[in-house]
């Protein structure tokens, strides 16, 4: 797997879906309201969704987990 994708799941993966379906097309879907983000290097990728993020922070609920 891509090392920039993997990158991008990690820090941002619970708040959006990433993913790269075809050479240069980088997205990231909203969980919440399921907009898209679309690039084409995963640098700017990254910088769209840090100002998505920030105008719009995106609910991040995490389940109970039982010990």
């Amino acid at each position: 797997m891509d090392s920039d994708l993997q990158d991008l799941q990690h820090h941002w993966g619970s708040a959006y879906m990433i993913t790269k379906p075809e050479p240069d097309v980088w997205l990231a879907v909203r969980r919440d309201d399921h907009g898209t983000l679309r690039a084409g290097k995963p640098d700017e990728l990254r910088d769209l969704i840090r100002t998505d993020y920030f105008a719009r922070p995106v609910p991040r609920r995490w389940p109970r987990r039982w010990s």
